[in-house]
């Protein structure tokens, strides 16, 4: 090999970024780079290893067998290079990136004192914050892509993660004031009632534990709305469109103003606990350590 050919961090870093983006050009620009620069710095890798790393199908890219081999090693080398980076790390001068994964409700109605008091102590840390549902917040604990994550979701435990339960969150059937339906019970067992639900992605863990409740007692309703967040789906209950199955926290103020009001389920709503996680063999960077020293004093204050 030539000395130009050699495997370098970046490189690696590069990897890292394209199967966390699952493309060559969202990872580009993430990185700054020309998608050029992305592609050499793949194909220098790729030839260091005699075997491609993706499967480019359309716009879409996919591991090979040979690249889902080097993601190991590729998050041990990573991992080893922010040991050496933090060596020098100390105080108010730490640095690195901290790559965080939540649900849009926690990141609203939670997150924003922790974020502040970590911002204000750490300045030089890079922080991304990435929203999406909680299926796809553990998903990136698992393939690498988010550092730590918080969930809104049954307690559970797996044996690649550790988890810490923060706080059950209580979840709410809502509807406009003046909405018809004053308790969902088992006058309304397998029937079909003229409701919408309102509601946000499939994967959401809320939604999915409303929809097996309706399941369990054959209630169906008339259709369903799906929305980007969890802003326009109050408003659209507000204003008489349907109801909505939340967290507690997000509807609290407009329950207690009375523009909302909270439909009682018979047999009530399964429990949904916030978590925080990250992965078991994952290197515990100063930067993530603080992080997480100052989400677990502040979940302690939640109510």
């Amino acid at each position: 090999m030539k000395v130009g050919e050699m495997m370098e961090i970046r490189h690696f870093v590069t990897f890292k970024k394209v199967i966390e983006f699952g493309s060559f050009t969202q990872a580009a620009a993430h990185l700054g780079y020309t998608q050029s620069t992305v592609t050499s710095h793949i194909q220098a890798l790729e030839e260091h290893l005699g075997a491609p790393l993706f499967d480019r199908m359309g716009r879409k890219v996919r591991l090979t067998d040979i690249g889902k081999k080097l993601l190991h090693y590729t998050q041990e080398i990573l991992d080893t290079y922010g040991k050496i980076e933090s060596i020098t790390n100390d105080g108010d001068e730490m640095r690195g990136e901290l790559r965080i994964s939540a649900p849009e409700s926690l990141t609203v109605y939670r997150l924003e004192p922790i974020l502040r008091e970590y911002r204000k102590k750490f300045p030089h840390v890079s922080i991304t914050l990435n929203n999406a549902t909680c299926g796809d917040n553990k998903r990136a604990i698992l393939n690498g892509g988010s550092d730590i994550a918080f969930l809104m979701m049954p307690k559970f435990q797996d044996s690649d993660l550790i988890v810490h339960s923060l706080l059950e969150e209580p979840i709410v059937l809502v509807g406009s004031p003046d909405n018809s339906l004053n308790v969902l019970d088992e006058s309304y067992e397998n029937q079909k009632i003229s409701e919408c639900l309102i509601t946000n992605e499939k994967e959401c863990s809320y939604r999915t534990m409303f929809e097996e409740y309706l399941r369990e007692r054959g209630i169906v309703l008339s259709n369903t709305m799906e929305l980007w967040s969890i802003e326009a789906i109050k408003r659209c209950v507000m204003s008489g469109l349907g109801i909505a199955c939340l967290p507690l926290i997000t509807v609290n103020n407009e329950i207690k103003d009375g523009r909302l009001k909270v439909i009682p389920c018979e047999g009530d709503l399964k429990q949904i606990s916030a978590q925080v996680v990250y992965h078991k063999n994952k290197w515990i960077s100063p930067a993530l350590s603080k992080f997480i020293d100052i989400t677990l004093k502040h979940t302690r204050d939640w109510s």
